[in-house]
């Protein structure tokens, strides 16, 4: 687990939340008052409010992050086994959970153990590597994937988002992956004007992507992952976009391991 719990106050504005997310390069922040984690704010909670902010026009003010984040808060203990954590993420699809100490089996109800930290979808990634599975990433992938096209607008981008309730869109020209729209940059979008939103969404796209053949051993696809940092990996065949992988679909993998 990381030690180090990023939080934010609840009557702070999600634009203020929407920095913090971009600073740390976390996909969520602890929401936190009189010493106690009252909630949870992800991107995808903000990307609700930018697809609403995004449809009533610039004017709109910023909601408070209590207005827009997660009340229930998904623990685990910090003495449970690590394909435990992994197969609670999977069973709840989360990306990541509060660590608990002294909390017991049943952590979510053990309110009064302090948080200690949290576990990610990017720590399990670590596992993975060490563990080195053998099994190729494209046993594992999800496909097809959900794409734009370089020439669709940043607008067009944010509403397949906010429609198809997803985290990220690969960029495609033609069939080559060439970026990604997440989360994240939609939320960026919230301060374009709309004159700028109509452009191409290739100007607004990161580049942060890995692609990888689908033969790839799946541990090192996951030192990949962790040595540039990213949360997903392109799986192609002959520079052809042909399935995704994600640190959700690796803990599966970890949930998988106890079996």
């Amino acid at each position: 687990m990381s030690p180090c719990l990023l939080s934010i106050a609840p009557d702070a504005t999600v634009d203020e939340a929407a920095r913090a997310l971009q600073e740390h390069d976390v996909s969520c922040l602890a929401v936190v008052s009189g010493g106690s984690v009252r909630g949870v704010v992800s991107l995808r909670d903000l990307m609700g409010s930018t697809v609403v902010s995004l449809r009533e026009g610039a004017s709109a003010p910023a909601p408070a992050v209590s207005d827009v984040m997660t009340s229930h808060v998904l623990t685990v203990d910090d003495a449970a086994p690590l394909s435990a954590a992994a197969h609670k993420m999977v069973e709840q699809h989360v990306h990541r959970l509060f660590v608990r100490r002294g909390a017991g089996a049943d952590s979510d109800t053990a309110t009064l153990a302090p948080v200690v930290g949290v576990i990610s979808t990017r720590d399990l990634m670590r596992a993975v590597m060490k563990a080195r599975q053998n099994t190729p990433i494209g046993d594992l992938m999800v496909s097809p994937v959900a794409t734009v096209d370089v020439g669709e607008s940043i607008e067009s981008a944010v509403q397949m988002l906010g429609e198809r309730e997803i985290r990220g869109l690969v960029v495609v020209d033609g069939e080559a992956p060439v970026g990604v729209f997440t989360q994240l940059e939609a939320v960026r979008a919230r301060k374009l004007p709309p004159e700028l939103r109509s452009r191409p969404v290739e100007e607004a796209m990161s580049y942060e992507t890995i692609c990888l053949d689908a033969h790839t051993k799946v541990y090192r696809a996951a030192g990949h992952a962790v040595a540039m940092n990213v949360r997903r990996l392109l799986v192609v065949e002959k520079r052809k976009l042909v399935g995704i992988l994600t640190g959700f679909d690796l803990a599966k993998v970890v949930a998988a391991s106890a079996a």
